[in-house]
């Protein structure tokens, strides 16, 4: 996958367990960023990120796309 611009591509964090997903009641709201577009300046591919929007999409797995603005943070650690 390739993102554009300034856009973001996130796999949603999921609590999971050895054996298992545990079952999801709401959207979560971190991620870890799989692509990002050529004109990102500050987040990178790996970063653990807090968001509140974007567009959800499946290709294979579920993944959100958004622009680099509307990450909220970047968790350290």
């Amino acid at each position: 996958m390739k993102a554009l611009q300034n856009c973001l591509i996130i796999e949603p964090y999921y609590e999971k367990h050895e054996l298992f997903v545990l079952p999801h009641t709401e959207k979560p709201e971190t991620g870890i960023v799989v692509a990002v577009g050529p004109d990102c300046k500050e987040i990178k591919v790996g970063d653990h990120v807090y968001y509140g929007v974007g567009q959800e999409f499946s290709y294979g797995k579920e993944f959100v796309v958004m622009r680099e603005p509307h990450v909220l943070g970047v968790m350290n650690g």
